[in-house]
């Protein structure tokens, strides 16, 4: 109804005009008689009453929509109405079925374009596992630089992977009782060629009951990404990657911290978005943007609080809240 007046002003002013003319015109003849003038008024006043309501009638269908914009219309209504509010209702229900079928076509092609990137990976993983294989306990310098390389390209792999299977978490998520220090050395020795080649060393202490429900592979994966953002900012040899948790109340606080660059000050807003690399970007070109991003989609998909801390040439400290 508010909108529905507000649209209307320019009629009740231009009424108002008429209204006090016919007053002014009665007034000038000679026609001064209250009364009479009082009666003008009144049926101006009734005529532009009527004219609303029967507008707002034909109209309110229309009204309705435009107050809610929030809500998507799925359900029309050409039959109710003026001829225009009919209309209306018949434009928006051809372009709500447009827009659907295009939004099909989109998703069709995006879910080909993730079956084909997944097929992709797996193929890829395959000679990947066999080049490991290969080079396994070489001491050739040589095949130690391509099982590092190897690395690189598993640890790209699996990050393409689980960005699509982000997607359908629900459909590869399993929750069990797990115990942390378990996993994080299991994430640990999973990049243990890695702490090796940048000569840094992790630094676990964690209790050996320190039990809390999760999904081994999500929570693995997320943590290897913050241990390869810790190494890779870390250019100092001999320094060290420290993982401890502590309890507080009813959370258990799983902390990452490294001693490394740090990140800028004005960066740390926005080091959570996708592809954004910032300052150290620029400093390091095997910067993506993706780690921080995927650690905060399944901090969210898990239900864990994610904060972060750093300081420029000080480090860079990690804290993920997880429900006991």
């Amino acid at each position: 109804m508010r909108l529905f007046l507000k649209s209307h002003i320019s009629f009740l002013l231009f009424a108002l005009i008429l209204a006090l003319s016919t007053v002014g015109i009665f007034w000038l003849d000679g026609f001064r008689n209250g009364r009479l003038l009082l009666y003008v008024l009144f049926l101006w006043t009734v005529l532009a009453i009527v004219f609303l309501a029967i507008r707002y009638a034909g109209y309110r269908h229309i009204y309705k929509r435009l107050q809610n914009p929030e809500q998507v219309a799925s359900e029309f209504q050409p039959d109710k109405g003026s001829a225009f509010s009919q209309a209306f209702e018949y434009y928006l229900a051809k372009q709500y079925q447009a827009y659907q079928i295009d939004l099909q076509k989109w998703r069709s092609k995006d879910a080909d374009r993730n079956i084909f990137i997944n097929q992709w990976v797996h193929q890829m993983k395959t000679p990947v596992s066999v080049i490991e294989l290969m080079t396994q306990n070489q001491s050739d310098p040589t095949l130690r630089s391509i099982q590092e390389e190897t690395d690189r390209i598993k640890q790209g792999l699996d990050t393409v992977l689980y960005t699509l299977r982000l997607e359908t978490f629900e459909n590869d998520f399993v929750v069990e009782y797990s115990d942390l220090r378990t996993l994080v050395t299991e994430a640990v020795n999973e990049h243990k060629r890695l702490f090796i080649r940048q000569q840094l060393y992790p630094k676990v202490t964690i209790d050996k009951d320190f039990q809390f429900e999760t999904d081994k592979k999500w929570f693995i994966f997320m943590l290897g990404q913050l241990l390869t953002n810790a190494i890779k900012y870390s250019p100092e040899k001999g320094s060290t990657i420290e993982i401890n948790a502590v309890l507080e109340g009813k959370y258990c606080v799983l902390t990452v911290r490294d001693h490394g660059i740090g990140i800028e000050k004005a960066d740390l807003p926005r080091v959570l978005r996708p592809f954004f690399t910032g300052e150290n970007g620029r400093k390091f070109q095997e910067s993506t943007g993706m780690g921080l991003f995927l650690v905060s989609e399944i901090c969210q998909k898990l239900g864990y609080g994610l904060s972060i801390e750093s300081e420029v040439g000080v480090g860079t400290t990690i804290l993920i809240r997880m429900p006991k």
